[in-house]
């Protein structure tokens, strides 16, 4: 049987990285990917003008957490450490997606080949020549690397 990581996925409220980060760990990537690298107290500083009432060992907590699972990384400059992200955006969500991808092949292989591909029938024609303009991308470097 499968782990439990597509159960996870899909009940966990929220999109995107919402479903792989918890509330605070996604508060805190957002505000070091709007201006990196940061300390503790900046990204306290930030979540706190946002509303959020955190003390400073909680955003410690969750910022040593995300190195170790190695959405940050950490730099020590004189007395405190700066983090900046191991990712952007746009590669962490395609990480977190490719993660999900390579589980589900290898624990059903063509059966959820098919499933995707009954997928594709209800979205949009641009979309679908995004995806085969990326198979032609794909196709190219692997001729290249042949």
């Amino acid at each position: 049987m499968p782990d439990n990581m597509y159960r996870k996925i899909k009940n966990k409220p929220g999109q995107g990285l919402q479903k792989f980060l918890g509330e605070l760990e996604l508060a805190v990537m957002e505000v070091i990917w709007e201006r990196e690298p940061l300390n503790v107290a900046d990204v306290l500083a930030t979540l706190n003008k946002q509303k959020h009432n955190l003390a400073y060992t909680s955003v410690m907590t969750v910022m040593s957490r995300l190195v170790e699972k190695g959405w940050l990384k950490a730099e020590k400059r004189g007395r405190a450490f700066f983090y900046r992200t191991v990712y952007s955006r746009q590669e962490a969500e395609a990480a977190a997606v490719g993660d999900v991808v390579r589980a589900l092949l290898r624990d059903f292989g063509d059966v959820a080949v098919a499933e995707f591909i009954k997928e594709l029938d209800g979205i949009s024609p641009h979309t679908l020549n995004r995806l085969a303009e990326l198979g032609r991308e794909i196709e190219k470097d692997n001729d290249e690397q042949a």
